[in-house]
């Protein structure tokens, strides 16, 4: 079967952008499959375009393991970029309403020669209540030991649940493995 798609990247995250409107498939299947590196197209997921009745577009967010996730704030420009350059829906007052798994998200792309060539998201309020993250902590701000370095970390959902550090050293010099 085949399957017209589009490889975007942003900030580091490779997507498969799928026009899926017209399509019923198991895209768990579709994901893990196309996602593999070494056999598909490698990547960190697909984003799924579909209708919505909820907002102008909907995209749902595969994971390479099969799995849905609520929402990809890297993904969602990409998203972004893939459905305007694709005539599939276009900004209203240069905004854009996407449905996503974590809820409707506004997006303003900006243009250069009539393609996005980036995209301000709307995140939402971030939830720091650890049942709404969730996890299974009953406090959101915990230390964690890596490398025998203490590690504070602070726990928050924008869709899709984070752990947040914050650090005093350039971020550029912060050992990151």
């Amino acid at each position: 079967m085949a399957i017209e798609f589009t490889k975007l990247q942003g900030a580091g995250n490779d997507y498969i952008a799928i026009d899926g409107r017209d399509k019923d498939l198991n895209w768990s299947k579709i994901a893990i499959e196309m996602s593999k590196p070494a056999f598909g197209v490698g990547s960190d997921g697909i984003v799924l375009v579909q209708n919505s009745t909820h907002a102008q577009i909907r995209m749902r967010v595969y994971n390479p393991d099969g799995s849905e996730a609520e929402m990809s704030g890297n993904g969602i420009r990409l998203f972004t970029k893939f459905v305007i350059d694709k005539k599939i829906a276009l900004p209203n007052n240069n905004k854009l309403s996407i449905e996503t798994g974590g809820g409707v998200r506004s997006v303003w792309p900006s243009y250069s020669n009539g393609k996005v060539v980036s995209a301000k998201v709307g995140m939402g309020k971030a939830q720091y209540d650890p049942k709404e993250i969730p996890i299974l902590k009953t406090e959101n701000n915990f230390s964690i030991t890596v490398k025998r370095k203490k590690i504070s970390l602070t726990c928050l959902s924008i869709g899709n649940p984070h752990a947040v550090t914050i650090i005093q050293e350039d971020v550029a010099k912060f050992p990151l493995t």
